[in-house]
């Protein structure tokens, strides 16, 4: 029997095809109007293994192709931790305006994995630790955790430091000139969430291009961005009351070296740094088909 976990992120969805020790991965690219090709696409990588499929684990039942991909499958969906604001400290959704409320929203299953993993490594109790996680990757996600509860969260979308496309939190009055500016709401979406971060600097299109490119723009920008990320992390240090057992850093960019040493010089003072390379969203899915197994009794 198999596992299929699937990942939404930014522009990819993520697969892996896991049975007993073994899990195959696969990256499917995102964009509007493409679930039914992609679905087509994993059906077809699936079938290459003929395996007997017992499953899908998610954090996101409802994204497409997900949805359409496990009726076609007739296989049951199970949801792991999906992005929610309820289990942020009601402070943590408080702005300025009344009109507007904070989503505090970020892939907590995820930090709840690298807290896990942390507590596993390091016989941690759990109920007595508070960490920070920070999740590096085509949209960087942080959060601060009084043991697997998060006390507050946010992602590049709207908050924070810039991404590989996100422009992240920006100056209120500039934005809106943009928006005076532009004929529609998607036009100014588009320059925000598509055209900003690295892909407006430096004209990325995937994040490993940010290492190999050279000149004083390309350091300037590199800069910005540790620093960018460690004000954030600053901040929710402070959210915690400087009580921090661990800073948790996940996502492909910390597979670079220079990068996380980077980081260290600004946040090393905070508390010890872990590093978690790579893409946390299957294993940490594939963690949580592990609980659902072992809950029904079943092994991998």
């Amino acid at each position: 029997m198999a596992i299929l976990a699937l990942y939404p992120h930014a522009k990819t969805l993520h697969a892996a095809l896991a049975e007993r020790e073994h899990y195959e991965t696969a990256a499917f690219s995102l964009s509007p109007g493409s679930a039914e090709s992609v679905k087509q696409e994993i059906t077809s990588w699936l079938s290459s293994f003929q395996a007997d499929l017992q499953f899908i684990v998610t954090n996101d039942a409802a994204a497409e192709p997900v949805k359409s991909l496990a009726q076609l499958l007739a296989v049951r969906v199970h949801t792991i931790d999906p992005a929610s604001s309820d289990a942020c400290c009601p402070l943590a959704e408080v702005t300025g305006t009344p009109a507007i409320k904070r989503s505090c929203s970020a892939d907590a299953f995820i930090f709840r994995y690298m807290v896990r993993q942390e507590a596993r490594a390091k016989g941690l109790d759990l109920g007595q630790e508070q960490f920070i996680a920070a999740h590096l990757d085509e949209v960087h996600q942080f959060g601060a955790l009084q043991g697997e509860a998060v006390a507050d969260a946010l992602t590049s979308f709207d908050e924070g430091p810039f991404a590989l496309r996100h422009s992240g939190g920006l100056p209120f009055d500039s934005v809106l000139d943009l928006c005076m500016a532009a004929d529609t709401r998607e036009e100014v979406l588009e320059l925000l969430h598509e055209q900003g971060g690295l892909a407006g600097y430096l004209g990325l299109d995937n994040l490993e291009d940010l290492w190999s490119c050279t000149g004083e723009k390309a350091d300037a920008v590199r800069e910005a961005l540790v620093y960018q990320i460690s004000k954030e992390i600053g901040a929710l240090a402070a959210v915690l009351k400087g009580q921090v057992r661990s800073i948790l850093l996940g996502g492909e960019l910390v597979r670079c070296e220079p990068f996380v040493e980077a980081l260290r010089e600004r946040i090393g003072f905070i508390a010890p740094i872990s590093v978690y390379p790579g893409n946390q969203g299957l294993p940490a899915l594939l963690a949580g088909a592990q609980r659902i197994l072992e809950i029904q009794g079943k092994g991998v």
